[in-house]
């Protein structure tokens, strides 16, 4: 379980250093401490150990600069996060110079405080690994996110498309979302979208396919940036191998930085596919007895095949508003842990009925909200939940299956 962080502040103006106490307070942190500059600074450090050092730098810039320099030489290890009345870009310079991991001009609000901090943890925590070798070179390939259920009427192609939106929402990566439910999948119309071509068209010019060409295959969801690859009629599906889908999710996967796979409610060639494929498995399951049942059974089946579970997180669907089922329940059964929880919402149907999911139809939504925070956590970020702080892994090939981390 992770611990909340602890800052310490160091600032020579009494005045300001207690509003930056406060400050620390309202962003969800811990205090370590407090100080002027000097050796005060060195002692306290070295008394406190704290986890990040949040230091004022204003002029004249030398003692400060060489009190950033002396606490880096004691703790090289924890980032120093800058702060300044100055908004000049020299200040912000000289202070990266000596070794601070971000600068923020005053004033500033605790969620500003709170993000740059830990962003510079993350940073520093990633540079820890790589200098003991732990952190894989850059991805030569984009995070295949499967979402497979083995019951139908359980959510599962409503949570794929609303996590989708939210992935591509966030605007820092290419999203894409595949439709290979070959039964009568349709994320294409959840989306309201009609497209010309569908994954048989593109399997069967996958050999000449370049990045260029996929606008033709793939359609744009224009209100969120999502790229759509739609599915074949049911008797199209006869027509595709697994293998034939396997390369055209790999080649994708060299195209786009997050892929959502949509599954159908069996386990067959191609979920199984789907399932080995993926970065990560969300493996939706609801409350009810069959669908437990279901999901034991599926899990079953996988072992027996030798398909590794390392990478499957048990998400829960709440389908109705009379579920009175305790999560320890469904743990227990399952004897595993449950990953993530979409909690009931009217909202979420109403929006699949109007062909568009819900964290744009209803953003503040209790299940928007919660779709907003996967697909953050999933991409390695972190929420907080009542100062619960979850997230900050990264999903690594070859790498120990990740947690989510609170406190």
């Amino acid at each position: 379980m992770a611990k909340t962080p602890a800052a310490m502040v160091v600032d020579q103006d009494i005045q300001t250093r207690f509003e930056i106490k406060q400050l620390v307070k309202a962003s969800g942190l811990t205090l370590a401490g407090e100080s002027s500059y000097g050796m005060e600074a060195i002692t306290v450090a070295r008394e406190t150990t704290p986890d990040v050092l949040v230091v004022a730098v204003n002029e004249p810039m030398e003692r400060p600069l060489q009190t950033v320099e002396s606490l880096l030489s004691l703790l090289p290890e924890t980032p120093v996060i800058v702060y300044s009345d100055s908004k000049e870009i020299e200040t912000a310079r000289r202070a990266m110079l000596a070794g601070a991991r971000d600068f923020l001009p005053r004033p500033f609000g605790p969620e500003v405080l709170r993000e740059s901090v830990l962003k510079a943890m993350e940073a520093e925590e990633n540079r820890r690994l790589r200098k003991i070798g732990q952190v894989d070179a850059a991805p030569t390939s984009g995070t295949i996110i499967t979402v497979f259920g083995a019951k139908g009427g359980i959510g599962k192609s409503t949570i794929a498309s609303n996590l989708a939106v939210a992935l591509a929402q966030q605007r820092q990566h290419s999203v894409a979302i595949l439709d290979l439910d070959n039964g009568f999948g349709d994320i294409a119309g959840m989306l309201d979208l009609k497209p010309e071509r569908t994954l048989l068209d593109l399997v069967r010019d996958l050999d000449k396919v370049e990045r260029d060409d996929l606008k033709r295959y793939l359609v744009r969801h224009d209100l969120s940036g999502l790229d759509v690859l739609g599915a074949p009629s049911i008797l199209d599906w006869r027509k595709i191998s697994a293998d034939e889908v396997r390369r055209l999710v790999e080649m994708l996967a060299k195209h786009y930085d997050k892929i959502v796979l949509d599954t159908s409610g069996t386990l067959n060639e191609i979920s199984e596919m789907a399932v080995d494929i993926a970065t990560i498995v969300l493996w939706v399951t609801t409350t009810e007895f069959a669908s437990v049942r279901d999901t034991l059974e599926a899990m079953r089946a996988l072992k027996v095949l030798s398909y590794s579970s390392d990478r499957v997180r048990v998400l829960m669907n709440a389908i109705s508003p009379d579920d009175a089922v305790r999560v320890s329940a469904v743990q227990d059964a399952l004897q595993r842990d449950i990953f993530w929880q979409i909690p009931y919402d009217k909202k979420v149907r109403q929006g699949t009925h109007l062909g568009q999911p819900i964290v744009i139809t209803a953003p503040q939504s209790v299940a928007a909200r919660s779709f907003v925070d996967l697909a953050t956590v999933i991409s390695g970020g972190r929420i907080d939940q009542g100062r619960k702080i979850l997230g900050g892994f990264k999903w690594r090939a070859g790498a120990q299956p990740a947690v989510a981390e609170g406190n």
